[in-house]
């Protein structure tokens, strides 16, 4: 027997969250026969709408639902937080509240989980076979951008840094150090993995908004945007702070103006050569650290491409073979 926690943060998922638990309920229900048991551990992070209630109706008659509720919001970090706490069984899958993945994409995640014995296994719709449908194109475009600086940093071991879908053993699981309260603390997590030498695999996924979450997304704010980006930015350079010697190879006018600068404080010609020469060092030094990560990051990236091919041609499309009761 496979005993499984579906974790499920929520905060205001409005009037439809019972019936889409009722939707993940009866898709887990299938695999029954094939000998999983699951659990539901739903948090409610300080909702000021009938969340709370929903959950509530859920669990009713189900003595496998726990719901806990944070007296206010504190972000899905904090709630991930609470729900990994509360796990008791040996794995655990992650969904989230407003089902923009398939509830089948958590089974697909823990068989990958158990037959390649990963501690962790993330959907990713940006690796190949992976897809995001009905998402805002200015959403879509931040949310790519940051997995592509962010997949940069782990030298191209994960395309896809920023997906709360998961399947965790839960051993992996309760070891994991994040201090975020917010968003970032799904990239956080994972990026810690990594260094612990976790083994983490990906599949692909399909990231699906419906019309109804596109329809209550609310008008972007520059400030939260600015937020997002910074911490997407920070996670990164703290991962490899090495990144930080490519930092002057992106800026080809450098060279410019240090001499310029130079010029304008009158400095004697040897410390003016000195300095033009120590500038073209530091580019050219970093120049050559960025192309060489750059090559890590797509021999990578060929090595995946290559050997999920090999593993397509004697397995499901997503080169995971299927599990056995």
């Amino acid at each position: 027997m496979t005993n499984v926690t579906v974790v499920i943060p929520a905060y205001n998922e409005g009037p439809g969250f019972g019936g889409r638990l009722v939707s993940i309920a009866d898709a887990f229900s299938i695999y029954l026969s094939a000998g999983y048991r699951f659990r539901y551990a739903i948090v409610d992070d300080g909702s000021n709408d009938e969340t709370w209630a929903a959950a509530q109706v859920f669990a009713r008659g189900r003595k496998n639902v726990d719901v806990i509720q944070h007296p206010e919001n504190r972000g899905l970090g904090s709630a991930l937080r609470t729900a990994f706490h509360a796990v008791e069984t040996e794995y655990a899958i992650v969904l989230d509240a407003d089902l923009s993945y398939a509830p089948a994409t958590g089974m697909e995640l823990l068989e990958a989980l158990l037959s390649e014995n990963a501690d962790i296994a993330t959907a990713s719709p940006y690796m190949r076979g992976g897809a995001a449908i009905n998402v805002p194109p200015a959403r879509r475009m931040l949310s790519r951008q940051a997995n592509r600086l962010l997949s940069f940093a782990t030298a191209g071991r994960c395309a896809t840094l920023t997906c709360m879908v998961r399947a965790y053993r839960s051993s992996a699981m309760k070891q994991l150090l994040f201090r975020s309260d917010r968003m970032d603390a799904i990239a956080e997590m994972l990026l810690y993995a990594l260094r612990k030498g976790m083994r983490v695999i990906e599949v692909p996924a399909t990231l699906r908004w419906s019309p109804e979450r596109r329809a209550m997304r609310g008008r972007v704010r520059l400030s939260r945007i600015a937020a997002q980006t910074w911490a997407t930015v920070r996670l990164a350079f703290i991962h490899r702070p090495a990144l930080w010697l490519a930092v002057p190879g992106l800026f080809p006018g450098l060279l410019p103006i240090v001499v310029a600068v130079l010029l304008l404080l009158r400095v004697s010609p040897a410390v003016l050569a000195a300095g033009t020469a120590a500038t073209v060092i530091v580019q050219y030094s970093s120049l050559a650290f960025l192309a060489g990560h750059v090559g890590s990051v797509f021999a990578r990236k060929f090595h995946h491409r290559h050997s999920n091919g090999l593993n397509r041609r004697n397995s499901n499309d997503y080169g995971i073979p299927p599990r056995s009761a």
